[in-house]
């Protein structure tokens, strides 16, 4: 049973939430929740049907920076399961940031290069050094992977394309609304911040 806010009306959302809540809410191993979640979220990745353009558009009104948008889809009122699509214009990256929450992130429109480091356990008080790059790749249309905190939480992107690159972000959490960590990449310093959404005010109860 689904139960939280909608902010698009359509029935490939809504019934892509109700599949990926009774996943999640479970009791079965992160990675079995994982293997069954990857069928699904490819499958609303790929379709493209369901998403209209205004949840496609860049926006300055998320501290991720000028030109970014974090645009909520469908958050539970458990606070245990989130979507939402991150729209990065041409050209401009996200600060290295790190999720606190396991799900998947996938490509729905345009290119992005992606930057995945090391990190001392996001330890604010680690030695000043530069963050270790662990991986650069490039994800196009369809592309997608799983975020399973500590291992693959802190990354940063880039969207390569000529037009804004649109990620689908499936989490579990309100991702918006969690104090999370931004990290000086030169220094490996990190400082709280939370992107909040360009569409929808945190609920703070």
């Amino acid at each position: 049973m689904t139960d939280g806010q909608f902010f698009l009306n359509h029935r490939t959302l809504h019934d892509f939430i109700a599949v990926a809540t009774e996943i999640v809410r479970d009791q079965s191993e992160v990675a079995s929740k994982l293997s069954r979640l990857r069928a699904p979220f490819e499958t609303l990745l790929n379709d493209p049907d369901w998403l209209p353009n205004e949840f496609k558009e860049p926006s300055t009104s998320t501290t991720m920076g000028r030109g970014i948008a974090s645009l909520l889809l469908y958050r539970s009122s458990r606070k245990d399961l989130s979507l939402s699509t991150l729209v990065v214009a041409p050209g401009l990256a996200t600060p290295v940031h790190n999720h606190l929450s396991w799900g998947m992130v996938g490509l729905y429109e345009g290119e992005q290069e992606e930057d995945e480091f090391d990190t001392r356990d996001h330890d604010a008080e680690a030695v000043p050094g530069p963050l270790k790059l662990r991986v650069r790749r490039i994800l196009r249309k369809g592309d997608f992977y799983e975020l399973v905190p500590p291992w693959n939480d802190v990354h940063r992107v880039r969207t390569i394309s000529s037009t804004p690159s649109v990620s689908l972000h499936l989490l579990t959490s309100d991702i918006g609304c969690v104090v999370r960590q931004k990290f000086d990449p030169e220094t490996s310093r990190s400082e709280p911040f939370r992107s909040g959404w360009s569409n929808a005010p945190c609920n703070e109860r």
